[in-house]
Protein backbone atom coordinates (compact mmCIF):
# COMPACT_ATOMS: atom_id res chain seq x y z
CA UNK A 1 0.00 0.00 0.00
CA UNK A 2 1.12 3.83 -0.74
CA UNK A 3 -0.98 6.16 0.27
CA UNK A 4 1.37 8.93 0.04
CA UNK A 5 -0.46 10.43 -3.37
CA UNK A 6 -3.36 10.64 -1.09
CA UNK A 7 -1.78 12.07 2.01
CA UNK A 8 -0.15 15.08 -0.54
CA UNK A 9 -3.72 15.91 -2.21
CA UNK A 10 -5.25 15.90 1.00
CA UNK A 11 -2.57 18.32 3.14
CA UNK A 12 -3.18 20.49 -0.25
CA UNK A 13 -6.81 20.96 0.46
CA UNK A 14 -6.35 24.25 1.68
CA UNK A 15 -4.38 25.64 -0.43
CA UNK A 16 -5.93 24.10 -3.75
CA UNK A 17 -9.71 24.53 -2.49
CA UNK A 18 -9.50 26.72 0.75
CA UNK A 19 -10.69 24.59 2.80
CA UNK A 20 -9.30 25.68 6.27
CA UNK A 21 -9.39 22.24 8.16
CA UNK A 22 -10.39 18.60 7.06
CA UNK A 23 -9.52 14.95 7.96
CA UNK A 24 -9.75 11.29 6.36
CA UNK A 25 -9.48 7.99 7.93
CA UNK A 26 -9.57 4.94 6.17
CA UNK A 27 -10.13 1.18 7.29
CA UNK A 28 -8.77 -2.17 5.47
CA UNK A 29 -10.82 -4.97 7.55
CA UNK A 30 -10.32 -3.81 11.23
CA UNK A 31 -6.58 -2.12 10.39
CA UNK A 32 -6.65 1.46 10.09
CA UNK A 33 -4.02 1.93 6.80
CA UNK A 34 -4.16 5.48 6.36
CA UNK A 35 -5.51 8.71 8.72
CA UNK A 36 -4.62 12.31 8.43
CA UNK A 37 -5.75 15.56 10.11
CA UNK A 38 -5.24 18.52 8.41
CA UNK A 39 -5.42 22.06 10.66
CA UNK A 40 -7.92 19.86 13.19
CA UNK A 41 -7.96 18.23 16.63
CA UNK A 42 -8.17 14.81 17.57
CA UNK A 43 -11.67 14.49 18.99
CA UNK A 44 -12.96 17.51 17.28
CA UNK A 45 -16.91 17.34 16.63
CA UNK A 46 -18.53 18.14 13.21
CA UNK A 47 -22.24 18.22 12.15
CA UNK A 48 -23.34 15.42 9.76
CA UNK A 49 -25.97 16.62 8.47
CA UNK A 50 -26.95 14.70 5.48
CA UNK A 51 -24.52 11.95 6.35
CA UNK A 52 -26.93 11.42 9.28
CA UNK A 53 -28.71 9.47 6.84
CA UNK A 54 -26.40 6.31 7.13
CA UNK A 55 -27.20 5.79 10.91
CA UNK A 56 -31.30 5.99 10.01
CA UNK A 57 -30.40 3.70 6.85
CA UNK A 58 -29.01 1.20 9.18
CA UNK A 59 -31.88 1.69 11.91
CA UNK A 60 -34.55 1.72 9.55
CA UNK A 61 -32.98 -1.87 7.99
CA UNK A 62 -32.68 -3.42 11.80
CA UNK A 63 -36.61 -2.72 12.16
CA UNK A 64 -36.94 -4.81 8.47
CA UNK A 65 -34.85 -7.38 9.95
CA UNK A 66 -36.19 -7.72 12.91
CA UNK A 67 -40.08 -7.82 11.61
CA UNK A 68 -41.11 -4.50 12.98
CA UNK A 69 -41.42 -2.63 9.57
CA UNK A 70 -42.19 -3.74 6.03
CA UNK A 71 -41.27 -1.80 3.19
CA UNK A 72 -44.77 -2.26 1.87
CA UNK A 73 -46.06 -0.52 5.30
CA UNK A 74 -48.01 2.60 4.18
CA UNK A 75 -47.12 5.47 6.16
CA UNK A 76 -50.79 6.17 7.31
CA UNK A 77 -50.60 2.96 9.06
CA UNK A 78 -47.84 4.77 11.81
CA UNK A 79 -48.82 8.35 10.91
CA UNK A 80 -52.55 8.81 10.29
CA UNK A 81 -52.37 12.27 8.78
CA UNK A 82 -50.13 11.31 6.06
CA UNK A 83 -53.42 9.18 4.65
CA UNK A 84 -54.59 12.54 3.11
CA UNK A 85 -52.00 13.88 1.45
CA UNK A 86 -52.25 16.08 -1.54
CA UNK A 87 -49.68 17.17 -4.86
CA UNK A 88 -49.16 20.43 -6.31
CA UNK A 89 -48.58 21.49 -9.95
CA UNK A 90 -46.75 24.24 -11.10
CA UNK A 91 -49.44 26.59 -10.73
CA UNK A 92 -49.83 25.57 -6.74
CA UNK A 93 -53.18 24.05 -7.60
CA UNK A 94 -53.68 20.94 -5.80
CA UNK A 95 -54.96 17.30 -6.30
CA UNK A 96 -55.34 14.76 -3.85
CA UNK A 97 -52.85 11.86 -4.12
CA UNK A 98 -53.95 8.78 -5.69
CA UNK A 99 -51.17 6.52 -4.25
CA UNK A 100 -51.11 5.97 -0.90
CA UNK A 101 -47.47 7.04 0.96
CA UNK A 102 -44.88 3.63 1.54
CA UNK A 103 -41.80 3.21 3.61
CA UNK A 104 -39.91 2.35 0.68
CA UNK A 105 -40.84 5.71 -1.13
CA UNK A 106 -39.51 7.29 2.18
CA UNK A 107 -35.87 5.11 2.24
CA UNK A 108 -35.52 5.75 -1.55
CA UNK A 109 -36.24 9.07 -1.39
CA UNK A 110 -39.08 8.60 -3.72
CA UNK A 111 -42.25 10.04 -1.68
CA UNK A 112 -42.83 13.30 -3.23
CA UNK A 113 -42.18 15.55 -0.88
CA UNK A 114 -39.85 18.71 -0.51
CA UNK A 115 -36.44 19.72 1.31
CA UNK A 116 -38.38 23.30 2.43
CA UNK A 117 -37.32 23.05 5.33
CA UNK A 118 -38.28 27.18 5.59
CA UNK A 119 -42.18 26.13 5.09
CA UNK A 120 -44.61 28.30 7.10
CA UNK A 121 -45.99 24.51 8.22
CA UNK A 122 -42.58 23.79 10.00
CA UNK A 123 -41.65 27.52 11.25
CA UNK A 124 -45.10 27.74 12.78
CA UNK A 125 -45.68 24.46 14.33
CA UNK A 126 -46.30 24.65 17.83
CA UNK A 127 -45.51 21.57 18.94
CA UNK A 128 -41.79 21.35 18.42
CA UNK A 129 -40.76 17.63 18.59
CA UNK A 130 -40.14 14.83 16.03
CA UNK A 131 -43.59 13.49 15.59
CA UNK A 132 -45.08 17.23 15.59
CA UNK A 133 -43.18 18.89 13.24
CA UNK A 134 -43.48 15.26 10.93
CA UNK A 135 -47.33 15.56 11.62
CA UNK A 136 -46.97 19.46 9.98
CA UNK A 137 -44.80 17.96 7.12
CA UNK A 138 -47.70 16.11 5.94
CA UNK A 139 -49.63 19.14 5.21
CA UNK A 140 -46.48 20.66 2.57
CA UNK A 141 -48.07 19.38 -0.80
CA UNK A 142 -46.04 16.75 -2.69
CA UNK A 143 -44.49 17.37 -6.17
CA UNK A 144 -45.76 13.71 -7.67
CA UNK A 145 -47.43 10.84 -6.88
CA UNK A 146 -45.67 8.78 -3.96
CA UNK A 147 -43.18 6.38 -5.53
CA UNK A 148 -42.96 7.60 -8.78
CA UNK A 149 -40.26 10.64 -8.88
CA UNK A 150 -36.99 10.50 -7.21
CA UNK A 151 -36.60 13.89 -5.33
CA UNK A 152 -34.47 14.05 -2.22
CA UNK A 153 -36.29 15.38 0.43
CA UNK A 154 -37.61 15.19 4.26
CA UNK A 155 -38.35 11.52 3.64
CA UNK A 156 -35.60 10.49 6.19
CA UNK A 157 -36.86 12.89 9.04
CA UNK A 158 -40.54 11.58 8.44
CA UNK A 159 -38.40 7.93 8.99
CA UNK A 160 -37.76 8.63 12.06
CA UNK A 161 -41.20 9.68 13.29
CA UNK A 162 -42.53 6.14 11.84
CA UNK A 163 -39.80 4.30 13.58
CA UNK A 164 -40.41 6.45 17.14
CA UNK A 165 -44.13 5.18 16.75
CA UNK A 166 -43.19 1.57 15.84
CA UNK A 167 -41.09 1.30 18.79
CA UNK A 168 -42.60 3.69 21.55
CA UNK A 169 -38.91 5.04 22.06
CA UNK A 170 -37.74 8.41 21.02
CA UNK A 171 -35.55 8.67 18.05
CA UNK A 172 -32.66 10.15 19.16
CA UNK A 173 -32.54 7.44 22.06
CA UNK A 174 -33.19 4.60 19.85
CA UNK A 175 -30.29 5.37 17.55
CA UNK A 176 -28.45 5.31 21.07
CA UNK A 177 -29.20 2.36 22.27
CA UNK A 178 -29.52 0.12 18.99
CA UNK A 179 -26.05 1.55 17.64
CA UNK A 180 -24.07 4.51 19.30
CA UNK A 181 -23.63 2.84 22.41
CA UNK A 182 -23.28 -0.18 20.96
CA UNK A 183 -20.34 0.06 18.92
CA UNK A 184 -18.56 2.28 21.42
CA UNK A 185 -19.80 5.70 20.09
CA UNK A 186 -18.49 8.82 22.78
CA UNK A 187 -18.73 11.57 20.56
CA UNK A 188 -22.37 11.02 18.89
CA UNK A 189 -25.61 12.50 19.16
CA UNK A 190 -28.38 14.46 18.50
CA UNK A 191 -28.12 17.64 20.61
CA UNK A 192 -24.84 18.25 22.26
CA UNK A 193 -23.86 18.93 25.88
CA UNK A 194 -22.24 21.91 26.30
CA UNK A 195 -18.92 19.56 27.19
CA UNK A 196 -19.71 18.94 23.33
CA UNK A 197 -19.65 22.02 21.91
CA UNK A 198 -16.67 23.27 23.13
CA UNK A 199 -15.27 20.51 20.93
CA UNK A 200 -16.78 21.55 17.90
CA UNK A 201 -14.71 22.02 14.50
CA UNK A 202 -15.61 26.18 13.43
CA UNK A 203 -17.57 25.80 11.01
CA UNK A 204 -17.33 27.53 7.78
CA UNK A 205 -18.93 28.63 4.33
CA UNK A 206 -16.96 28.70 1.23
CA UNK A 207 -16.80 32.01 -0.33
CA UNK A 208 -15.43 30.50 -4.35
CA UNK A 209 -12.03 29.34 -4.60
CA UNK A 210 -10.48 32.17 -4.80
CA UNK A 211 -11.74 33.69 -1.60
CA UNK A 212 -11.79 30.40 0.44
CA UNK A 213 -13.63 29.95 3.43
CA UNK A 214 -14.95 31.96 6.03
CA UNK A 215 -16.17 31.64 9.43
CA UNK A 216 -19.86 31.44 9.94
CA UNK A 217 -22.47 30.53 12.40
CA UNK A 218 -22.08 27.02 14.01
CA UNK A 219 -25.50 26.59 14.28
CA UNK A 220 -27.40 23.00 12.04
CA UNK A 221 -30.55 24.58 10.44
CA UNK A 222 -31.63 21.10 10.06
CA UNK A 223 -32.28 20.77 14.22
CA UNK A 224 -35.72 22.68 14.44
CA UNK A 225 -35.48 22.47 18.22
CA UNK A 226 -34.18 20.96 20.89
CA UNK A 227 -36.77 18.28 20.77
CA UNK A 228 -36.57 17.71 17.08
CA UNK A 229 -34.35 14.25 16.12
CA UNK A 230 -33.43 15.37 12.27
CA UNK A 231 -33.29 11.55 10.71
CA UNK A 232 -31.91 13.04 7.52
CA UNK A 233 -29.37 15.94 8.79
CA UNK A 234 -29.53 16.31 12.68
CA UNK A 235 -26.39 13.78 14.36
CA UNK A 236 -22.77 15.51 15.33
CA UNK A 237 -19.97 12.77 15.71
CA UNK A 238 -15.89 13.01 15.19
CA UNK A 239 -14.01 10.82 12.71
CA UNK A 240 -12.92 8.24 15.25
CA UNK A 241 -16.75 7.15 16.10
CA UNK A 242 -18.29 7.83 13.02
CA UNK A 243 -16.04 5.16 10.58
CA UNK A 244 -17.32 2.95 13.30
CA UNK A 245 -20.48 2.34 11.73
CA UNK A 246 -18.82 2.44 8.28
CA UNK A 247 -16.61 -0.41 9.67
CA UNK A 248 -18.93 -2.43 11.04
CA UNK A 249 -21.22 -2.43 7.60
CA UNK A 250 -17.76 -3.44 5.22
CA UNK A 251 -17.12 -5.99 7.83
CA UNK A 252 -20.55 -8.52 7.80
CA UNK A 253 -22.57 -5.98 9.95
CA UNK A 254 -20.10 -6.43 12.52
CA UNK A 255 -18.65 -3.71 14.43
CA UNK A 256 -14.94 -4.31 15.84
CA UNK A 257 -16.26 -5.19 19.35
CA UNK A 258 -18.43 -7.77 18.16
CA UNK A 259 -21.50 -5.80 18.43
CA UNK A 260 -23.70 -6.84 14.96
CA UNK A 261 -25.94 -3.75 13.78
CA UNK A 262 -26.96 -5.56 10.50
CA UNK A 263 -26.81 -9.20 9.05
CA UNK A 264 -25.14 -9.65 5.85
CA UNK A 265 -27.70 -9.84 3.58
CA UNK A 266 -30.01 -6.91 4.72
CA UNK A 267 -26.49 -4.95 3.57
CA UNK A 268 -27.32 -6.71 0.60
CA UNK A 269 -30.48 -5.45 0.14
CA UNK A 270 -29.98 -1.93 1.65
CA UNK A 271 -27.31 -1.44 -1.38
CA UNK A 272 -29.44 -2.98 -4.05
CA UNK A 273 -30.54 -0.43 -6.44
CA UNK A 274 -34.20 0.99 -6.50
CA UNK A 275 -34.00 4.13 -8.80
CA UNK A 276 -36.01 2.36 -12.17
CA UNK A 277 -38.14 3.82 -14.68
CA UNK A 278 -39.16 7.16 -14.17
CA UNK A 279 -37.07 7.53 -10.76
CA UNK A 280 -33.74 7.33 -12.69
CA UNK A 281 -35.24 10.57 -14.22
CA UNK A 282 -34.99 12.64 -10.93
CA UNK A 283 -32.11 11.08 -10.03
CA UNK A 284 -29.83 12.26 -12.58
CA UNK A 285 -31.07 15.31 -12.70
CA UNK A 286 -30.25 15.91 -9.16
CA UNK A 287 -27.40 13.95 -8.75
CA UNK A 288 -24.29 14.67 -12.14
CA UNK A 289 -21.64 13.20 -9.63
CA UNK A 290 -23.59 9.83 -8.85
CA UNK A 291 -23.73 9.14 -13.18
CA UNK A 292 -22.71 5.40 -11.74
CA UNK A 293 -24.83 4.78 -9.01
CA UNK A 294 -28.18 4.15 -8.12
CA UNK A 295 -30.06 4.91 -4.56
CA UNK A 296 -30.78 1.78 -2.30
CA UNK A 297 -32.14 2.04 0.57
CA UNK A 298 -31.21 5.59 1.69
CA UNK A 299 -27.72 5.26 -0.12
CA UNK A 300 -25.99 5.81 -2.94
CA UNK A 301 -24.49 2.35 -4.45
CA UNK A 302 -22.37 1.47 -7.26
CA UNK A 303 -23.77 0.01 -10.39
CA UNK A 304 -21.29 0.64 -13.57
CA UNK A 305 -17.70 2.11 -14.01
CA UNK A 306 -19.11 4.94 -16.62
CA UNK A 307 -17.51 7.28 -14.63
CA UNK A 308 -14.47 5.89 -14.77
CA UNK A 309 -14.51 5.23 -10.78
CA UNK A 310 -12.40 3.02 -9.42
CA UNK A 311 -14.43 1.19 -6.51
CA UNK A 312 -16.24 -1.70 -7.12
CA UNK A 313 -19.96 -1.99 -7.85
CA UNK A 314 -21.62 -2.34 -4.51
CA UNK A 315 -19.93 0.38 -3.07
CA UNK A 316 -22.13 2.59 -1.22
CA UNK A 317 -22.60 5.41 1.02
CA UNK A 318 -23.60 8.85 1.88
CA UNK A 319 -22.32 12.75 2.40
CA UNK A 320 -23.37 15.34 4.12
CA UNK A 321 -24.02 19.18 3.28
CA UNK A 322 -20.67 20.42 4.99
CA UNK A 323 -18.65 17.87 3.03
CA UNK A 324 -18.31 15.12 5.38
CA UNK A 325 -18.26 11.63 2.87
CA UNK A 326 -18.22 8.10 3.90
CA UNK A 327 -17.24 4.86 1.53
CA UNK A 328 -18.42 1.40 2.27
CA UNK A 329 -17.02 -1.48 0.21
CA UNK A 330 -17.85 -5.17 1.43
CA UNK A 331 -16.44 -6.50 -0.92
CA UNK A 332 -12.91 -5.01 0.25
CA UNK A 333 -13.98 -4.76 3.84
CA UNK A 334 -12.97 -1.29 3.15
CA UNK A 335 -14.53 1.62 4.94
CA UNK A 336 -13.72 5.55 5.25
CA UNK A 337 -14.73 8.94 6.30
CA UNK A 338 -13.82 12.35 5.36
CA UNK A 339 -15.07 15.37 7.53
CA UNK A 340 -14.51 19.27 7.14
CA UNK A 341 -16.91 21.99 8.02
CA UNK A 342 -17.48 23.87 5.16
CA UNK A 343 -21.02 25.27 4.01
CA UNK A 344 -22.04 25.60 0.44
CA UNK A 345 -19.19 24.28 -1.39
CA UNK A 346 -20.00 22.38 -4.41
CA UNK A 347 -16.56 21.22 -6.22
CA UNK A 348 -16.29 19.15 -2.72
CA UNK A 349 -18.93 16.90 -3.67
CA UNK A 350 -18.45 17.22 -7.51
CA UNK A 351 -14.30 16.89 -7.58
CA UNK A 352 -12.83 16.53 -4.06
CA UNK A 353 -14.93 13.28 -3.00
CA UNK A 354 -14.59 11.62 -6.41
CA UNK A 355 -10.32 12.04 -6.26
CA UNK A 356 -9.85 11.24 -2.63
CA UNK A 357 -12.19 7.76 -3.70
CA UNK A 358 -10.30 7.20 -6.23
CA UNK A 359 -7.12 8.06 -4.36
CA UNK A 360 -7.77 5.42 -1.59
CA UNK A 361 -7.87 2.70 -4.00
CA UNK A 362 -4.78 3.51 -5.82
CA UNK A 363 -3.22 3.76 -2.59
CA UNK A 364 -4.09 0.04 -1.72
CA UNK A 365 -3.22 -1.06 -5.28
CA UNK A 366 0.04 0.66 -4.30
Amino acid sequence: MDFSELKAYLENLPEEWGVPQCSLIVRWGRETVFEDLVNVGRGDIYWLYSATKLFTAAMFCRLLEQGKLKLEDRVSDYLPEYARLEIADADGNRRPAQKPLLLEHLITMCGGLTYDIFHPLIVQAEDRTTRGIVRAIAGMPLVDEPGVTYLYSLCHDVLAAVMEEVTGVRYADLLRREIIEPLGMTGTCFHPKEEQEARFAPQFEWQGRKKGAVPCSGDNKFCFSPEYDSGGAGLCSTLEDYILLPEALANDGIGRNGYRVLKPETIEAMRTDHIFGSRRAGFDLRWERFRSYGYGLGVRTRIDHKDGGKSPVGEFGWDGAAGAYCIIDPSNRLSAFYVQHVLNMGPVFEEIHPKLRDLIYQGLEG
